[in-house]
């Protein structure tokens, strides 16, 4: 079965700046790029297939850990869309209110929902996982909220919802199986 390591992008401009970027099409800072650079070591940087959300940012961490790579570039790992809280300073609303956003227990207005992002994102990961039958090694570089959805639907245990930039999920055949097992108990939605 295959390896898929999930990677969020690097530091972007608007993250540096402590705003929402949701699906903004912004460019990742210079430390950015250089701390892209050092994420992986030479001997871990050969995966067999790469996927890429359609953002920038995502093709500019990317460049910046295996230059002049050409990723298979999927819509469903693009980052949430987030309303009317995108572009705009994250401090600005109400702690309790972001965390519950953050958790998916609320959706900012115009937003894309929790459900819909689970959805498009474990299509997503099914398709991987019914593709590729060996011992492939995928890099999959994308966005934090991406990574939430991976970590309500297939990681079994977590300590923190978000995910720093370049954080990296790694799922095997047994976090996949997991997230088979909770749809046989009907506990997550397709």
């Amino acid at each position: 079965m295959p390896n898929l390591m999930f990677l969020r992008h690097a530091e972007t401009e608007l993250n540096k700046a402590g705003i929402f970027a949701g699906r903004t099409d912004c460019n990742i800072t210079k430390e950015g790029f250089e701390k892209a650079k050092e994420v992986l070591k030479d001997d871990e940087k050969n995966f067999d297939y790469i996927y890429c959300s359609p953002l920038k940012r995502t093709k500019q961490t990317l460049d910046a850990i295996i230059p002049n790579s050409i990723p298979i570039i999927d819509e469903r790992i693009i980052e949430i869309s987030i309303g009317e809280w995108e572009g705009k300073k994250k401090d600005t609303f109400d702690k309790n209110l972001v965390a519950l956003y953050r958790a998916g227990q609320y959706t900012p207005p115009g937003a894309e929902t929790t459900a819909q992002v689970d959805k498009r994102v474990c299509n997503f990961i099914e398709s991987l996982f019914n593709t590729y039958k060996g011992n492939e090694r995928i890099l999959i570089v994308t966005h934090n909220g991406v990574m939430r959805s991976i970590k309500r639907n297939f990681v079994k245990s977590y300590e923190d919802i978000m995910s720093k930039n370049l954080g990296q999920i790694v799922l095997t055949n047994e976090d996949y199986n997991y997230y088979l097992d909770k749809l046989k108990d009907k506990d997550i939605t397709r």
